[in-house]
């Protein structure tokens, strides 16, 4: 295997979360023997051995610089070819679902309780509505599968939907759906609003954790004391932004995460080459699936092109080795 294949290969492994050790070491234990150069005494000067000179192809390992010479034949590449189309088909599965409906949008929530506090203060009222709309797909998808959550509504008085988590039912869930539909549409002002409801909730002592709901961008003028109060939670405070416009946003929640130990997700509303109409603003709870354009909406900035393409160059490379 030529040396600028293989360094294309490890890079792009390590990137996707395949392991090397899944074959390089193993290929290598029983493909190859090693590239010999040696000091020569008599000559005075190093020496490669010959006995495979341009008879191999050869790959170079990264960490100890050592050369081999590959020695597989072509069933056993063969082999290997497949063994990685099955590694590279599970990977495109596992990030199809990541970036599908509600996890492309809030990511995948792992713990068994938790308290959305709610930071929506938005100029636009589409989007404050495509907010809530995202927010009811995280419920009756993810939340459902739990086992006790709480909302709070950051607001300048901070706005309970329960006093403490409550258990997950198809009734409480219904009723969190349509609590959503009754929150009022508020500009986004600066206040301590989202401060005073992640202090709310992270007193809750019956949860695992605390995901914070952004939609659009932070004041400037909070960011200071919410780093202040957040150091202090006693459980993790997981962020998600939804729609942020400046990249100061996405650095600033990245870490307050950071100091809880917490994990940061960040989802962009898809509008490139759409052209669709406001988002519908007389949605109800009885709704059981989102208008289509909302739906397209939610699709997000996340598009596959590039796993398709790593597959795509990783099996084109590997079928030089077969040829």
């Amino acid at each position: 295997m030529h040396k600028i294949a293989v360094g294309y290969f490890r890079k792009q492994l390590q990137r996707t979360g395949l392991q090397e050790e899944y074959w390089v070491k193993k290929m290598a234990r029983v493909t190859n023997f090693v590239y010999i150069l040696e000091y020569v005494a008599i000559l005075g000067k190093l020496v490669a051995s010959r006995y495979s000179n341009r008879l191999y192809r050869q790959y170079t390992k990264d960490h100890d610089g050592k050369r081999y010479n590959l020695t597989a034949k072509k069933d056993l590449l063969i082999h290997f070819v497949d063994c990685l189309t099955v590694a590279i088909d599970l990977y495109k599965q596992r990030m199809e679902w990541l970036t599908t409906e509600s996890r492309q949008i809030f990511g995948v929530i792992q713990e068994q309780s938790i308290t959305i506090v709610l930071d929506i203060g938005v100029s636009s009222r589409a989007e404050f509505n495509l907010c809530c709309q995202a927010l009811r797909m995280v419920l009756t998808q993810q939340v459902a599968q739990i086992a006790k959550f709480n909302l709070i509504r950051a607001a300048e008085d901070p706005v309970k939907w329960q006093e403490k988590a409550v258990p997950v039912t198809e009734s409480s869930v219904k009723a969190a759906v349509k609590w959503l539909c009754t929150l009022d549409h508020l500009p986004a002002v600066c206040h301590t609003g989202p401060i005073e409801a992640l202090s709310e909730a992270v007193c809750d002592d019956t949860i695992e954790a605390v995901y914070y709901f952004v939609v659009d961008d932070l004041p400037e003028c909070m960011k200071h004391l919410l780093l202040q109060k957040i150091s202090e939670s006693p459980c993790p405070v997981h962020t998600v932004s939804f729609n942020a416009r400046e990249e100061e946003t996405i650095t600033f929640l990245k870490e307050l995460s950071h100091l809880t130990s917490g994990r940061f997700h960040a989802f962009a509303e898809r509008t490139d080459g759409l052209d669709m109409p406001e988002v519908s603003t007389n949605w109800h709870e009885e709704e059981t699936s989102l208008p289509a354009q909302d739906l397209t909406k939610l699709k997000g900035k996340l598009p596959l092109e590039i796993y398709y393409w790593i597959q795509e160059q990783t099996m084109w490379r590997l079928a030089t080795l077969v040829q």
